[in-house]
């Protein structure tokens, strides 16, 4: 069910997209129409026109058809302020196009290039967009209806103006007619939201109506569906009780009939049945018979197998006895050469463990050489750190006698009012002693220098000593590892020989 609008409703709709169009024209492109001076005349003389004639305002077109061009709401020439640092501000005269939300502005001589192709070109000189911008109408410098745009995000404020005096009237009175017709328009507006309110109420208080109608004359179907699929049903199960009935007759006619016929293969059976009977009685005397026969040739057979089997276990028992014979004889000649070769690797292994027991011999009796090196170079080290220690116990005796007597001076320096006799008998005593310590603290330092040499050079033997136990013990190793090595070589050259 579709539902058709009146052709009120329409008209009504129009003239409120109408309005609409208005309202949203009252921001931007409002305060932006007072500038454009050739757009203005044009639309302002069709609008005097049209209420002249008693029919209500609308919007017009300009002079040249801008509906054609996609998203161009204005164009026209308007002056434009060129701020230029630590100069004079300076008016230009540029080609502007209102697209979109966005000023676009070229030169002058792109208008006629405009006007002829009724295209925007991609590259303008300069792009200011809109949206979220402020635009206050002033003045500036002797410039009427001049447009300030800001915005928070440029630098500062663009200006633009009418280019010439009698555009600038224009555009004034061409502001106040726009303002008159924009509240006739509203106002206009306003009656037939009214209106439109009516007409939609109707036109609920009717849908609801045939939607009503149109839910019951859907439950009707629903109800006449029902009843056609309860119709088809019935006539179905009448149709099968029918087949049904048919075939039960058909089955009960062919049973009937094959009665008859079990009943003629019955007595044709009978008379078989008598028939192979006598048969039986005769292939039983003649089994008998033959049975007799086959036992007499199975004893005979028994007796022939047991006779056979006899000898196959002999013969087996022969065999067994042969090949162990030849297994023991193959064993005993492997074993013995086993045994050749054993020996042999024994006598070299014996031969080989005397000439490491005589290399170890050796090398027992240097290692001892060195032992007994290294407990005398202990000895002496022992000896000379035992002097080393006691020197130093020795200098620390002094060390202590030093300070005393330094303090001793430190006392009868700080005496006053003593004579000089008595110091210089407290101090001499006590400098001699420094001198004694400080003599032999030097002839200690030249020891301590002889003993360093003798130090470094204990270092070096024990370092010496030290890397020819390594090699040997390496050496031994080495031996000890390759003697294996040759021993299984030598067992694998005889098994490859035997």
């Amino acid at each position: 069910m579709q539902v058709e609008m009146d052709p009120q409703l329409k008209t009504t709709k129009e003239k409120n997209s109408l309005t609409k169009g208005l309202k949203e024209k009252k921001g931007i492109l409002r305060s932006l129409s007072f500038q454009f001076s050739n757009s203005l005349k044009k639309t302002s003389r069709k609008v005097t026109d049209k209420t002249a004639k008693g029919s209500p305002p609308a919007i017009t077109k300009t002079a040249m058809p801008v509906e054609q061009i996609p998203g161009v709401q204005k164009y026209g020439i308007l002056l434009k302020q060129n701020k230029r640092r630590n100069r004079s501000a300076r008016w230009n005269k540029r080609f502007f196009v209102l697209k979109e939300c966005f000023l676009l502005y070229y030169k002058i001589s792109y208008k006629r290039v405009f006007e002829k192709t009724k295209t925007v070109d991609l590259h303008p000189r300069g792009i200011i967009p809109l949206i979220g911008c402020s635009i206050v109408a002033g003045q500036d410098h002797g410039h009427k209806n001049c447009l300030l745009i800001t915005h928070s995000q440029f630098k500062s404020a663009v200006i633009v103006c009418a280019p010439d005096a009698k555009s600038q009237e224009i555009s004034y009175k061409n502001a106040i007619t726009w303002e008159k017709i924009i509240k006739d328009l509203e106002n206009r507006g306003i009656m037939l939201n009214e209106e439109k309110k009516c007409c939609e109420e109707k036109l609920i208080a009717e849908t609801q109506a045939r939607e009503a109608e149109h839910s019951r004359y859907l439950s009707l179907e629903k109800v006449k569906a029902d009843l056609e699929r309860e119709r088809e049903r019935l006539m179905r199960q009448t149709k099968k009780l029918k087949d049904d009935l048919q075939s039960v007759k058909n089955e009960l006619k062919i049973t009937h009939e094959t009665m008859q016929t079990l009943e003629q293969e019955k007595i044709a059976l009978n008379a078989k049945t008598e028939h192979l009977a006598s048969n039986m009685e005769s292939l039983n005397l003649e089994k008998s018979k033959i049975e007799e026969q086959m036992s007499s040739i199975l004893r005979e057979r028994e007796q022939f197998l047991i006779e056979n089997q006899n000898l196959s276990t002999t013969t087996c028992q022969l065999r067994n006895r042969l090949m162990e014979i030849e297994t023991k004889t193959k064993c005993i000649t492997s074993e013995k050469e086993r045994v050749e070769a054993m020996l042999r690797l024994n006598e070299k292994k014996t031969l080989d463990l005397e000439k490491e027991r005589e290399y170890y011999n050796s090398q027992t009796m240097e290692l001892l050489n060195s032992l007994k090196e290294l407990s005398e170079q202990r000895d002496m080290t022992e000896a000379e750190l035992k002097d080393e220690v006691m020197a130093r116990i020795g200098a620390e005796k002094q060390l202590q006698a030093a300070e005393k007597a330094l303090e001793h001076l430190e006392a009868a320096l700080k005496l006053t009012g003593a004579q000089m006799s008595e110091l210089q008998e407290h101090i001499m005593p006590d400098v001699r002693k420094l001198k004694e310590f400080f003599e032999h603290i030097a002839e200690e330092a030249q020891l301590d220098a002889n003993k360093q040499l003798i130090m470094r050079n204990a270092a070096v033997a024990r370092r010496s000593i030290r890397r020819s136990k390594t090699r040997i013990r390496s050496s031994i190793r080495r031996r000890t590892i390759s003697s294996p090595h040759e021993e299984k070589k030598t067992e694998t050259q005889t098994l490859i020989h035997l």
